[in-house]
């Protein structure tokens, strides 16, 4: 699990990313990851797929906490 912050600027909520791997060689492809806030997409290669999520208010509040914009 790795956290991430949202890139955009009206957003910049965090949020959760799982990243599942197939494990099948050679086939690494551009995946969308989608901030589960505002729906803004980037993309990142990887050999799976990218599941995210929101935290829950008390994570959001640490994360902030920790990471200030």
């Amino acid at each position: 699990m790795e956290i991430e912050r949202c890139s955009n600027e009206k957003c910049r909520r965090p949020f959760q990313v799982m990243e599942y791997n197939l494990q099948m060689p050679g086939t690494k492809e551009r995946e969308d990851i989608s901030c589960p806030h505002c729906g803004h997409t980037i993309t990142q290669i990887s050999n799976g797929f990218f599941r995210t999520s929101a935290l829950s208010p008390e994570q959001e509040a640490e994360f902030d906490k920790s990471h200030p914009i």
